[in-house]
Order: C-alpha cells, then sequence, then structure tokens
C-alpha cells in the first residue's frame, strides 16, 4: 500500500469515529437533555391526582425536585421514612373532611415531615401554623401546651383551614397562597391586581408565597418518584400511642416505665413543661411501640379511670370504616346493625366485629402508606 493510500485510509477512520460522536454529542447537548427531563417532570406530575387547575410547568419545580433527589438525598429518605407513619393520619383527616388526599404533600414542603420543627418566624409543627392562627383553629398553644405539635390535632386544624380557605376563594392556587401569606395578604393582592386570576394576583405576593406552589408540586414529586433516582425510605422509629387523662410528668413516665427521657421529650414536643396536665378529652402520649405495654400497665395502675384494657385502635377503626361504607354487621350477618331486632342474641358476634374493623384498619393504613 503506498503513503497516499495509508494517509487516505486514516482519514476515512477518523471520519467512521468522528461523525458518529459529533451527532450523539449534538442529540445529547446540555439543552436537549434540560428539555427533555423537563418534559418528562411535566409528564409526571400530570400523572398524580393533585388539585383541580394546579399548573405543573415550572423552572422552579425543577430546581426543587433536584434539591430533593439530588444533594438532600439522606434527607428525603429521612422523610420518606417518616411519610409511612404520618401520610396514614393524613389521609384520614383529609377523607374526613372531603379535601383532596394530594394535600397531604403540602406537610412535606412545609416541615420535610419533623414534627417540631420551628420556623425564625414562629410557625411551628408538621403544618408550620403559626401560633394566633393555630388558636382561631381551636388549638391550645400556650406555655403548658402546643397542639401545633400534635399529629392529629395539627392536621385536622390544617385541613380544616384549606377547607375554609378554598370556600373564600375558589381556587387552588389562591388557596395554597392563602395558607402560606395569609387570606389578608391575597385579598390585598386581588385587588391590587383587580383580578382574581393568579397569573396576575402572583405578581403582588411576596417571592417566597409565589414559589410555595412549586415546593408543594417537588414535595408530590419526591414522594411517588423517589424510586427512579435510586433514594429509600429510612426506617423510621415505630411510636404508639395511648390517651393519658390525669397531670403526669414524662420523667416519672420516663423512671417507672423504663423509658429514656429524652425519647419521651423528643417524641411529645408539644408538652412544652415536660408534664401533660389533666384534662377531661385527654391528651395523646407518644411512646417506643416496644414499650407501648409497660406505659399501659403504668397508667392502668393508677386513678387514670378513662384508659381503659381495650384495643385503642377500634374507635379509629369504626371512624375510618364509617368513612369508607365499610359495615362489619352487614358482612357477618347480611343485614345492616340499625335493621337487627333481638333482645337476646342467639349467639355473640361482638369480638368477631372487633376482630373484622381491626383488620380492615390494617388493610387500610397499609393501602394509604404505600
Amino acid at each position: 500500500m503506498s503513503k497516499l493510500q495509508r494517509m487516505l485510509c486514516q482519514w476515512f477512520f477518523l471520519l467512521l469515529v468522528a461523525v458518529p460522536s459529533i451527532a450523539v454529542a449534538s442529540y445529547s447537548s446540555p439543552v436537549n437533555s434540560t428539555s427533555r427531563s423537563r418534559a418528562q417532570m411535566v409528564h409526571r406530575l400530570e400523572r398524580l391526582n393533585l388539585p383541580p387547575g394546579i399548573a405543573t410547568s415550572d423552572a422552579f419545580v425543577q430546581r426543587k425536585i433536584t434539591e430533593y433527589m439530588g444533594g438532600g438525598g439522606s434527607n428525603t429518605e429521612r422523610m420518606l421514612g417518616r411519610a409511612n407513619q404520618y401520610f396514614p393520619v393524613f389521609d384520614f383527616y383529609l377523607r374526613k373532611h372531603e379535601m383532596p388526599a394530594s394535600l397531604k404533600y403540602l406537610a412535606v414542603a412545609e416541615s420535610m415531615l419533623v414534627p417540631h420543627a420551628v420556623s425564625s418566624a414562629r410557625a411551628a409543627g408538621l403544618w408550620q401554623l403559626m401560633p394566633a392562627t393555630a388558636r382561631e383553629m381551636g388549638l391550645r398553644v400556650d406555655q403548658v401546651i402546643d397542639e401545633r405539635l400534635d399529629i392529629h390535632r395539627s392536621t385536622e386544624a390544617a385541613v380544616l383551614m384549606l377547607k375554609e380557605l378554598h370556600l373564600q376563594f375558589g381556587d387552588w392556587h389562591l388557596t395554597l397562597a392563602a395558607y402560606n401569606a395569609g387570606p389578608g395578604r391575597v385579598r390585598r393582592a386581588i385587588r391590587a391586581a383587580r383580578s382574581n386570576d393568579y397569573e396576575k394576583v402572583s405578581k403582588y405576593l411576596p417571592r417566597e408565597t409565589r414559589r410555595y406552589v412549586s415546593a408543594y408540586l417537588a414535595a408530590a414529586y419526591a414522594v411517588n418518584y423517589y424510586d427512579d433516582h435510586g433514594l429509600k425510605p429510612m426506617a423510621a422509629e415505630g411510636t404508639e400511642s395511648v390517651r393519658v387523662y390525669t397531670h403526669t410528668n414524662l420523667a416519672k413516665v420516663a423512671r417507672e416505665c423504663g423509658v429514656r427521657l429524652s425519647t419521651l421529650i423528643r417524641m411529645n414536643p408539644m408538652f412544652v413543661q415536660h408534664y401533660i396536665p389533666a384534662s377531661a378529652r385527654g391528651y395523646r402520649l407518644r411512646v417506643p411501640r416496644e414499650q407501648k405495654y409497660a406505659v399501659q400497665q403504668w397508667l392502668w395502675g393508677r386513678p387514670n379511670l378513662v384508659e381503659l384494657p381495650v384495643d385503642e385502635n377500634l374507635a379509629v377503626a369504626n371512624e375510618a370504616a364509617s368513612l369508607m361504607g365499610f359495615d362489619p354487621a352487614l358482612t357477618l350477618l347480611g343485614s345492616r346493625a340499625e335493621g337487627l331486632v333481638y333482645d337476646s342474641p342467639a349467639w355473640n358476634f361482638r369480638l368477631l366485629e372487633e376482630r373484622m374493623l381491626l383488620s380492615f384498619l390494617k388493610d387500610y393504613r397499609a393501602f394509604a402508606s404505600l
């Protein structure tokens, strides 16, 4: 082969290698990659059952998603572990008050599901309620009790607040903006914009509020698509709760029941002074799951007359069953409870009914935590 032929062969080989590389580089340029990534994000968000009218295309949404899935991955995995604990509670109250189930993602955007979170503006709890707002919603917030840090009480208050705001504004963008900035601020922005259209109103809202809906969307994305980004929920600490009606000091509970005082304080931030005041309604005391029996035994040995040795989940099971239209009597006997007429039943199906209710609740919670 001559020198010229060898040179021609080398040039031909270089062209074979270089041309496909240039084509691939052009195809996978940052612009094209970013466009595909954003299109995929929008498509995935549209598949979620988000409140009607919530826009899913926003550059800030993508930035927040990157924070959840990238550098903040370990924090996100801890949050996902807590979601398995708290989402069944959120689902219950959202269903009870006929609100969209997807509003539970709002608590992720607010607090990353840290129940004792407190902001620099003094908003606190899973739903980041301000003291005055919490009191307006019927929560106790003082030097002894801060119910913003109670999972059940704060969740129901937040759900009712969202429901009132939506009735007032009739638009989910404005509702979420009012939850963040306050209804007065949103009303002033509506007057300034001379319109109820969120795109126009948002120009008169604080920057944080304008990005609030985007933060909510990013939280919804993170909870539903974490697996596609290689994240796994961290196992959350197992907890149970018992109701306490009499004045009880957390230090005494810890000493008598073999629970670390620091654990009780961490699990029960709502008891500001580390004791439970007497209450006819009672307060939930959260304890490590494996030590619930010891705490119950100690409580029942004291004059805590309302706390009875029955499965405390039965009341919750009854509520959940009634909300979802499940009637164990109809399943067991073929007739609804109100249709049964008898003085002395031939057989006692109470225990069987309770087992069925508890089984239903277990399945419901398992489904809600998915």
